[in-house]
């Protein structure tokens, strides 16, 4: 009887061990760091993620009246958070924050809060001993955000998306493929995106990084400059007068739903940068971004991105 329950014991002991290994077993991989709000973390973890970043507007953007001078930088701090039901699942905090537009000509400076994103994420396929995750997102951005800065148009939008993890041998290939899906096809553009992310664990706590970010413009949305003209430039109408002569759709942040939005239907922008593991709850993150399409259609030069991800583990 004694040796029975002994073996039951060291049986029982060893599939928590084995039960507890495996549910580690993803720590070893990392978040990519650009696209905060499209791609993301495959993985179901509980953890807080302050962001902060500084991008460089273009010295020229594309208009319907020509190239118009714009130049200038924006500040951005945003707070995700997702909290792990188990292993599978997970409820995601995706985009919320406050921005500081500070252009040197044409628009006026401005500041104001973001939109606000939340949902869910489900891995359908979790099979650490093939270091490998496919899980599904579904996301709602609702319309809280400040018109100063280019939020809270439309009813808001659905964001449904596929991200990915497949380790091997120190590499780590993670991305994220979705649709936006505005709720009100005239106030926003219908988007496609894919975000693919290449890293290498030189060592457990340096992982530098290489990521590509692609948006494409499926469907424009029907905003229109204002019936007050271009000299609504100044006033309450200042973000219908951007969405009705910009010739392209903003960016990550940013779904201005311009009627010519569709005339530079693709951006695409490279990140290089690293993460750094500090120890099992803590890694942070830095990359530089910048276009690899014409920056004068969109609204991005480069931009500098930091972040710090705090894991609970409970």
């Amino acid at each position: 009887m004694f040796k029975e329950g002994v073996s039951v014991g060291l049986g029982v002991g060893l599939a928590l061990l084995a039960s507890s290994a495996v549910a580690g077993h993803f720590d070893q991989y990392v978040m990519p760091v650009s696209n905060p709000i499209y791609d993301g973390d495959a993985r179901n973890v509980t953890m807080v993620r302050p962001i902060y970043l500084r991008q460089n507007l273009p010295d020229k953007v594309d208009t319907i009246v020509g190239k118009v001078p714009l130049g200038g930088y924006v500040n951005g701090f945003a707070l995700q958070a997702s909290y792990a039901i188990n292993e599978r699942m997970s409820i995601v905090a995706v985009k919320d924050g406050y921005v500081d537009c500070n252009p040197d000509h044409t628009l006026n400076d401005h500041n104001g809060w973001a939109d606000i994103a939340a949902g869910l994420q489900y891995s359908f396929l979790y099979m650490p001993e093939q270091d490998f995750i496919l899980t599904g997102r579904l996301v709602y951005e609702s319309t809280t955000g400040s018109d100063q800065v280019f939020q809270g148009n439309g009813d808001g939008n659905i964001n449904p998306s596929i991200l990915f993890l497949k380790g091997f041998n120190g590499f780590q290939f993670s991305g994220a493929l979705g649709l936006v899906l505005p709720v009100d096809n005239d106030e926003e553009n219908t988007l496609f995106y894919d975000s693919w992310h290449v890293s290498y664990a030189v060592t457990p706590w340096f992982h530098p990084l290489v990521e590509l970010n692609h948006f494409h413009v499926l469907s424009a949305g029907d905003r229109d400059v204002p019936k007050a003209g271009l000299g609504a430039i100044g006033t309450h109408q200042e973000d219908d007068l951007v969405a009705g002569i910009a010739k392209f759709n903003g960016c990550d942040i940013i779904n201005l739903g311009g009627k010519h939005s569709d005339d530079n239907r693709d951006m695409v922008t490279m990140a290089l940068g690293a993460r750094f593991k500090v120890n099992q709850w803590v890694d942070l993150g830095a990359v530089y971004e910048f276009p690899l399409t014409d920056d004068s259609k969109g609204l991005l030069q480069d931009r500098l991105m930091v972040d710090a991800m705090f894991t609970l583990r409970f």
